[in-house]
């Protein structure tokens, strides 16, 4: 099968790796498959570019049929050229199926696509947008929460197909070394005793690292609680001003830049906090759960669907009390590993699921190559 990925996206995050690591597990299994960005300076155009690079080295390697290729829209085409620059792409790949992510990918090469005969299927990241996803072939959807939202106007194909656990980040969580490990604590100044709890998200008021950072202050006011605060992201700078604002000068409070290694940060952290007003789906809290990290998790719209552990401890959105409440019990519960089952989120049987969203996409709106 012919597949071409759109993501007109800038920065590399859940969205962009659920895409890139669809597209090289595709590629790995015999498809011949395409990626659609824009700007070859981009963080996600680096990702990609990694990635891309080292599926090919595997297919040369293992001898397999599939074949993964990266094509990027120059930074200086303006936006309204896009939909030209993915014409002539799509006309020339021909591909059996366009696949896009996130809405301007959807709007500017999705539907480009289906003038041209070729069908459309869309992931829903975030959630249904009725201008942009009623009209797509196919939907996939990374919860049950977000396919409900899909209103009677949609007449394609719809499932869901939940998140896998990224196959890059279970690579490196296995190679990560005590020693690393050890050095980021000691930069946090957290001895044997003491319990790091980690946050690792775009720096984002959906993402609600303002109330973490006020609940560990209300939680641990004395100061000298053997305990650590971490958060890691990248995002505004203003967004990085508030939380160091927050944070009142307490050392304890480490607010980092992003790192193209986060594996070792879930190594070194003891408890694992979500406190976001708004996830779709949460892949951080599965890398987390592989490295056997405790969870704190507000309940939002995708981890209270796929997260049944009974280890959790659930703090509610937008709210500082229940969160402090929650960060405390962390605390004194220690810096024991968790074991979680994870079978339910390997990327095996989501690329199954996929496959079949575009063979019965196909099924019903043959594709066909024709001039508009």
């Amino acid at each position: 099968m012919k597949i071409l990925h759109a993501i007109l996206s800038e920065g590399f995050y859940g969205s962009e790796r659920w895409c890139i690591e669809m597209a090289t597990a595709q590629a790995r299994a015999g498809h011949a498959v395409k990626l659609l960005i824009v700007n070859d300076r981009s963080d996600c155009a680096h990702a990609f570019g990694r990635e891309v690079e080292q599926t090919t080295a595997t297919i040369a390697k293992e001898g397999t049929p599939g074949a993964i290729e990266l094509m990027i829209m120059p930074a200086w085409l303006p936006t309204v050229m896009h939909r030209l620059f993915a014409r002539r792409v799509v006309a020339a790949f021909a591909p059996d199926i366009v696949h896009s992510h996130l809405n301007p990918a959807a709007r500017r090469v999705g539907k480009v696509a289906q003038r041209l005969g070729i069908p459309h299927v869309t992931t829903i990241h975030i959630r249904y947008d009725k201008r942009e996803h009623s009209g797509c072939d196919g939907l996939i959807c990374s919860a049950h929460w977000q396919k409900a939202e899909i209103g009677p106007e949609f007449h394609g194909e719809a499932r869901v197909v939940t998140a896998w656990l990224p196959v890059a980040i279970r690579a490196a969580l296995a190679h990560v070394t005590p020693a690393s490990v050890a050095t980021l604590r000691k930069a946090w100044n957290a001895d044997d005793r003491t319990v790091v709890l980690g946050s690792i998200g775009r720096l984002l008021p959906e993402k609600g690292m303002d109330v973490l950072v006020r609940a560990f202050r209300a939680a641990f006011p004395h100061g000298d609680e053997p305990v650590r605060l971490v958060a890691v992201g990248g995002g505004p700078p203003d967004q990085r001003q508030t939380l160091e604002a927050l944070a009142g000068g307490d050392t304890r409070i480490a607010v980092s830049a992003p790192t193209p290694d986060i594996a070792p940060y879930y190594r070194a952290f003891d408890t694992y906090v979500s406190s976001a007003r708004f996830e779709p789906f949460g892949l951080t809290i599965l890398e987390a759960m592989d490295a056997g990290c405790g969870l704190v998790v507000t309940r939002t719209q995708g981890p209270r669907e796929f997260l049944t552990e009974k280890s959790v401890l659930w703090a509610e959105p937008d709210d500082e009390a229940t969160l402090t409440q929650q960060l405390r019990a962390a605390a004194a519960r220690g810096r024991g590993r968790q074991s979680y089952d994870l079978a339910p989120f390997m990327q095996s049987r989501a690329v199954a699921a996929v496959e079949e969203v575009y063979c019965k996409v196909l099924a019903t709106t043959p594709a066909r190559l024709r001039e508009s």
